[in-house]
């Protein structure tokens, strides 16, 4: 029995593999063979949009820092010693335009002011003994020679002159004296910050001598350099400045205190000249709401700064009839992919009026309604494509 089993365990598993393997080949031998059958690969599928003709107005973005609209140097216009300072007249402090900012000692000029009067009195005095002494003249004068006239020295017409010219040059140097009395105190000539004093009481002050400095920040220019290629897009005063609010608006965007603020602007004039190393064109603009407002909550608006840096966006010039497109739509810098009715690629040349950083404004060249192709792939004339709106695609 045991040499039975051992038989059995033994040629078993070699009967079952043998006959696997000759039903293996019959079935192979009496299989049919797969048919190929060749099929072309589906169109890409490619993103496009469509044109659509609008009007398309430009903006030209540029940078520059702010600058006070007009800056002081505030000097003494005669001599004294300083008596008094205004104790609003320190760095960073505000002013209003006819405030006394300084004042001198005034004991020299108000003596001037007497000398002068007595003078005025005196030449007043001579004047009129002049006139009293022609009169006397001229009356005897026609005693003697009846209507016969009387030649000028006789009349005292010189000696007249003479005391009318010294009455004159007294009341002159009466005003004068006045002017000076009056020039002892040093006033603000606008409304404005003061960015720098070196007057302090005791000192003496000479003429001519800085003794303060006044920005008007109210009011603010920015000069803003641009590439002078981008003057095509804006209608900026070349010749002359204009009124505010007659040039192309301007918004301007800063950073301050950790918040994004913004300001209103016009340009007012171009700076006659191209910078000679930037190759460039300096716009100026100017905001007149520069100190901000004092509201509380969101609605707050710090002042802007002088030396504040800024960016800035020039409203341009409105073109007709336009195309805009996104800049991927380009190709070669000159042409487009369209996609027609039966979904085949055709390259058409375009006239591009301003290539932008995410666009490309085309002036005319494109019919209303064509699809334009965005997707960057190998395309060729007369290819085949399954078009999806750009949008859906991105």
């Amino acid at each position: 029995m045991n040499a039975v089993r051992t038989l059995l365990q033994i040629v078993l598993p070699f009967a079952i593999l043998g006959g696997g393997a000759y039903v293996s080949v019959q079935i192979a031998k009496g299989g049919k063979k797969p048919a190929v059958v060749d099929e072309p690969p589906p169109p890409p599928l490619v993103r496009v949009t469509v044109a659509r003709a609008e009007d398309v107005t430009f903006q030209v973005a540029a940078q520059g820092t702010v600058e006070a609209l007009r800056t002081a140097d505030l000097s003494a216009e005669v001599q004294g010693r300083i008596v008094a300072v205004n104790p609003g007249l320190r760095a960073g402090a505000m002013v209003a335009a006819g405030e006394t900012l300084a004042s001198l000692d005034v004991a020299d000029f108000d003596f001037a002011i007497a000398q002068q009067r007595a003078n005025v009195a005196r030449a007043e005095l001579r004047l009129a003994q002049e006139r009293a002494e022609a009169d006397a003249a001229l009356r005897a004068w026609r005693e003697l020679e009846g209507d016969r006239t009387p030649d000028d020295l006789v009349a005292r017409a010189p000696q007249i002159r003479d005391a009318e010219a010294g009455l004159a040059a007294a009341q002159a140097a009466l005003q004068k004296a006045e002017r000076d009395r009056q020039r002892t105190e040093l006033k603000a000539p606008f409304t404005g910050r003061v960015r720098g004093v070196v007057a302090e009481v005791g000192q003496m002050a000479q003429p001519g001598q800085r003794l303060a400095t006044l920005a008007d920040d109210g009011v603010v220019e920015v000069r803003l350099p641009i590439p002078v290629a981008e003057a095509a897009y804006l209608d900026l005063p070349l010749h002359d400045e204009v009124p505010l609010g007659q040039g192309p608006a301007v918004s301007f965007r800063a950073d301050f205190a950790g918040r994004t603020h913004v300001w209103h602007g016009h340009v007012v004039r171009t700076e006659g000249e191209i910078d000679r190393r930037t190759r460039q064109l300096t716009v100026v603009a100017r905001i007149e709401d520069a100190r901000g407002t004092a509201a509380d909550g969101k609605d707050a608006r710090p002042p802007l700064l002088v030396g504040q840096f800024v960016q800035a966006v020039v409203v341009g010039r409105t073109f007709a009839g336009c195309t805009a497109l996104p800049r991927e739509a380009l190709v070669d810098g000159s042409s487009v992919w369209l996609v027609d009715a039966e979904n085949t690629l055709r390259k058409r040349p375009v006239d591009v009026l301003r290539a932008e950083a995410d666009r490309v404004v085309l002036r005319g060249g494109l019919p209303d309604g064509a699809r334009v192709l965005l997707s960057k792939i190998a395309a060729a004339e007369g290819m085949r494509v399954t078009a999806v709106d750009g949008e859906a695609g991105k």
